[in-house]
């Protein structure tokens, strides 16, 4: 028998997403559960949206069938399924279920960074005008698809519990991580992955598309990521970026962003978790983050 948190939580969920327009599209949806956390929610979401779903790792005690992270390495076998089992779309939960990585209707492993662009589309899209709130690591798209929407982007140091504040601060509707994680605050004040993939499978169905339609329709970026030992020398380092990259704008808040005039950026801050330093960087073209890149780790080694 489902708990009453089960049932509470799903319910609210339901309150906010058309559960008709995803009941009417008949969605067959495959799901890797890593044998965690979403196995409690999951089966019980899908019932109330009449989602059919194939699943692997379904079993919750706490035994992951694969290294945790979801990221694309990890995630050959949901892959698999989706393509051998004509699936519209997969879903990959890491262990505590407030990640979540989509996988197109061919099986293919997309962008951790399109979980969030796929939430903040299908609440923007019918909430023009409003605010929200992402980490400065994460993505131009989701900013881009604000703009398009009359919205406003707020920008906050990389962590859950930042981009909630600038949610509060704000006043905004939606907002959340690059790496796969949507906050909806009339659900949740912290990322969950049962809300984004009610999100995402809302705007497969009022759109009528595929998750590769939905994918081609969104600005188009691409993003590279690196890491360096941590020796302590942050602030020569950060000099060294700005004295190079005279006409960016510089945004010191969570280490050292660099801004150009063509929607190209690089971050580099010193990771919350482990002795090392990240590189982030993303541009319109392959070519240009690419240049862009090694210009920066010449600069850094």
């Amino acid at each position: 028998m489902l708990n009453n948190f089960v049932k509470d939580h799903v319910n609210k969920i339901l309150q906010h997403i058309d559960v008709e327009a995803i009941r009417a599209r008949k969605f067959k949806v495959a799901v890797d559960m890593i044998n965690a956390s979403a196995c409690v929610i999951d089966p019980y979401l899908f019932e109330q949206l009449g989602v059919e779903y194939v699943a692997i790792n379904t079993t919750p005690d706490g035994k992951f069938a694969h290294a945790p992270e979801p990221i694309k390495e990890n995630l050959t076998d949901i892959c698999e399924l989706v393509k051998n089992n004509n699936c519209d779309i997969g879903f990959a939960h890491d262990p505590d279920a407030d990640r979540l990585v989509l996988i197109n209707e061919k099986g293919e492993y997309i962008s951790e960074e399109y979980t969030l662009a796929f939430g903040v589309e299908a609440v923007l899209s019918q909430n023009p005008g409003q605010t929200i709130s992402i980490n400065l690591s994460t993505s131009q798209m989701t900013a881009d698809i604000a703009e398009q929407h009359g919205g406003k982007c707020i920008r906050t140091k990389v962590g859950e519990a930042n981009v909630m504040q600038g949610l509060i601060d704000n006043n905004g509707i939606i907002g959340g991580e690059g790496g796969s994680g949507v906050i909806y605050p009339l659900i949740n004040n912290c990322r969950d992955g049962f809300v984004s993939l009610s999100l995402a499978l809302e705007l497969l169905a009022k759109r009528s598309q595929t998750v590769s339609e939905v994918v081609a329709s969104l600005p188009q970026y691409y993003m590279k990521k690196d890491k360096f030992p941590n020796d302590g020398n942050l602030e020569t380092r950060y000099e060294t970026l700005i004295a190079h990259f005279k006409d960016a704008t510089a945004d010191r808040q969570d280490g050292l962003r660099l801004d150009f005039s063509d929607s190209s950026w690089v971050l580099l801050r010193p990771s919350n978790t482990e002795p090392i330093i990240r590189l982030f960087g993303e541009a319109k073209s392959e070519e240009r983050i690419t240049a862009l890149f090694e210009e920066a780790k010449n600069l850094l080694s």
